[in-house]
């Protein structure tokens, strides 16, 4: 089983200082892996070295600090498949649907939507696991 990171998933854990590794470790009784597609790195990239001022400071520090938790915990990068016709969040609606096990940590209420399952934080900063 697959747990596939998104983008505002990492912003938001970074922000909030959240152990996203440990919480899974905690919501999850079966072997799963933690990977992170290669597009997601390059938005989280983009974020961080924006120049144009089109992203906040606070959003700037935490794509730096999602980079370097990715780093530090050795989070598999995954390439998948190429298109430019496919946006970020419909490669990882792709990947998730390749296996039914497969779970998404989102935020995006158009993602949690389409897919169903996947791994959301309540209102007390805890992750949880929708049906």
């Amino acid at each position: 089983m697959l747990i596939i990171l998104d983008t505002n998933f990492l912003i938001y854990m970074a922000k909030e200082k959240i152990d996203y590794v440990d919480e899974l470790s905690n919501l999850l009784n079966e072997d799963y892996q933690i990977v992170v597609p290669k597009q997601v790195i390059n938005e989280l990239t983009s974020l961080k070295n924006d120049k144009l001022k089109k992203v906040s400071g606070k959003d700037k520090l935490a794509s730096d600090l999602a980079l370097k938790i990715l780093k530090s915990n050795k989070i598999q990068t995954i390439q998948t498949k190429k298109s430019k016709n496919i946006s970020v969040d419909q490669s990882i609606i792709n990947l998730a649907n390749q296996d039914k096990k497969n779970i998404v940590c989102t935020l995006d209420k158009e993602m949690r939507k389409t897919l169903g399952r996947v791994i959301l934080l309540n209102k007390g900063n805890k992750l949880i696991l929708t049906r």
